[in-house]
């Protein structure tokens, strides 16, 4: 063997294993430009328009839209439940708007129909006090406009079907009319004592309370805890 054949393999001898290290690495090097050549061959795949988007998608976009607009809806109405009583004034009652309409105004009201009413308890058996004290309500001492001149409707009797004489509707609501304010007394005092309402005749004149509950019980009114502003209208005006 030549002097230089020996030398190569005493070399390849002493550094076979990073000559083995070299050559793998180049093997590699290779192996990555060949995989980059092949992927620059390969077409690019344009990316979709939202107007090709799937079927799938497009429905699946919309059903959360619809969930948005429900879940908002929802949020609304929960809002106004928890502060709807916050931001909305208390509708008063029929005493509370009595009450504003002056103490000289109930007092005249009073004066012109004391007697009416007692002569109504006489006979009818209803005590002069809550005849006086419902209408005082109902009519807001007659300054309400179903009460008013040529209306004359101070308990807000309503239409019904045996009822033969005039009417009005206020707000979708019929009211009687009458020719004057004693006939409508006198209807109520009718009202109150048949029908419905007959059984009201077996209680005692003094009984106050038993009357101004069982009106409340028969639905007499629309008004809430009507008996209590009954009561409370005698008690304030010495009725």
């Amino acid at each position: 063997m030549s002097p230089q054949a020996e030398h190569i393999k005493n070399y390849l001898q002493r550094n076979w294993f990073k000559l083995s290290i070299a050559a793998l690495l180049i093997f590699v090097a290779l192996k990555k430009d060949l995989s980059f050549k092949l992927n620059l061959n390969t077409p690019v795949q344009l990316e979709q328009s939202p107007e090709e988007l799937p079927m799938e998608k497009a429905v699946k976009s919309e059903r959360y839209t619809d969930n948005a607009i429900i879940d908002a809806t929802a949020s609304q109405t929960e809002h106004f439940d928890l502060t709807a009583a916050a931001r909305s004034p208390k509708k008063a009652n029929a005493l509370e708007r009595l009450q504003h309409t002056g103490q000289k105004q109930i007092r005249q009201y009073i004066e012109r129909f004391d007697k009416v009413a007692k002569s109504e308890e006489r006979k009818f058996g209803i005590p002069a006090a809550v005849t006086l004290a419902s209408a005082l309500l109902h009519s807001q001492a007659g300054t309400a406009p179903w009460s008013a001149e040529g209306r004359n409707n101070h308990f807000l009797l309503p239409c019904t079907d045996d009822w033969k004489g005039a009417e009005k509707s206020y707000d979708g609501y019929c009211l009687r009319q009458y020719e004057n304010a004693w006939t409508s007394f006198r209807d109520h005092s009718f009202f109150i004592t048949t029908g419905p309402y007959s059984d009201l005749k077996t209680l005692d004149t003094d009984d106050i309370r038993g009357w101004a509950a069982a009106l409340e019980d028969k639905g007499f009114s629309e008004e809430p805890d009507f008996a209590a502003q009954l009561l409370e209208v005698i008690r304030v005006y010495g009725l």
